[in-house]
């Protein structure tokens, strides 16, 4: 063997130095537990007319596809830390966004299920308060992640949390602000839910230009508000997925629909959270072409 042959197979370097093997055991006690607890909880204790060797069958693939994604994202994680650490970027510990994305997964899985196992027959206002929590939990996940883009693809990683804050402030003012006659009944130029519905269900109909170009061009001017402060990009993700956040309440309040709630917190912190980036990126490019030195 040549000096200028490794030990061993790059595949094998790669998998020792990002811990595959302990990752993938992480992986198989997720999903064994997880499996287990459906199987005991839908199928053993409240008793079943199918085999409990077909439950059995089912529990097992449920158990290999959550073993197979638990591996996937911790691998992907170790490597994304691999590659900063690579870059000489300290890693550092686990930021919000990660727990936010953590929180809002296991809430958005466990309150539907919980309020099941807990109310036989439960009644409308009820379903809309736990689609209401769900959607929460929800908009941290979704908006979380995006954070976690935006952070990825930002040149600039300074924190500004005063400023972030007050973007965030103004940016809910602009969403809720002209929507808040539409839960008593009054004339309103539109709601969270109707732009959500008009981008992503290409309903034009279901808000006003007006309203769609206050929220709009509003957190767009709001994200390069930010930038011209010398924040970076992932500040106005933060301002777009904290008014999604605070208006859930406004959606539920003025359509008393789950359905519509669960929708627009999936969609509305995606939706904001990318306008007030996109202002924010736009500064900064500008800033950074000519030769603007960043604060």
């Amino acid at each position: 063997m040549s000096a200028d042959t490794p030990d061993r197979p790059g595949v094998a370097a790669l998998a020792e130095e990002l811990e595959v093997r302990r990752h993938a055991r992480s992986g198989l006690l997720a999903g064994a537990a997880i499996a287990a607890a459906v199987f005991v909880i839908f199928a053993y204790l409240p008793g079943t007319d199918e085999s409990l060797l077909y439950w059995g069958a089912l529990s097992f693939v449920l158990a290999t596809a959550v073993a197979g994604l638990v591996t996937t994202l911790l691998v992907a994680r170790a490597a994304y830390r691999r590659t900063l650490s690579v870059n000489g970027i300290d890693p550092g510990r686990r930021s919000p966004s990660t727990l936010a994305v953590l929180i809002g997964l296991l809430g958005w899985a466990l309150v539907p299920v919980v309020a099941t196992l807990a109310v036989e027959r439960p009644s409308g206002g009820f379903r809309l308060l736990v689609a209401l929590v769900t959607g929460g939990f929800v908009a941290l996940a979704v908006g979380g992640l995006g954070l976690r883009v935006a952070v990825a693809l930002s040149l600039s990683h300074e924190w500004r949390p005063r400023e972030a804050a007050a973007g965030a402030v103004v940016y809910t003012a602009l969403v809720a602000a002209p929507a808040v006659g539409c839960p008593s009944g009054g004339a309103c130029l539109g709601t969270p839910d109707g732009l959500v519905a008009a981008v992503v269900g290409l309903d034009p109909a279901a808000v006003s230009t007006v309203y769609a170009a206050v929220v709009l061009a509003g957190g767009f001017l709001v994200g390069a508000a930010l930038g011209v402060r010398g924040a970076a990009p992932p500040h106005g993700v933060v301002a777009g997925v904290v008014a999604a956040i605070a208006t859930l309440p406004l959606v539920a309040a003025a359509s008393g629909d789950p359905a519509v709630v669960r929708s627009t917190a999936l969609y509305l912190p995606v939706l904001l959270g990318t306008v007030g980036g996109v202002g924010g990126a736009v500064v900064v490019g500008i800033r950074s072409s000519d030769g603007s030195p960043e604060r």
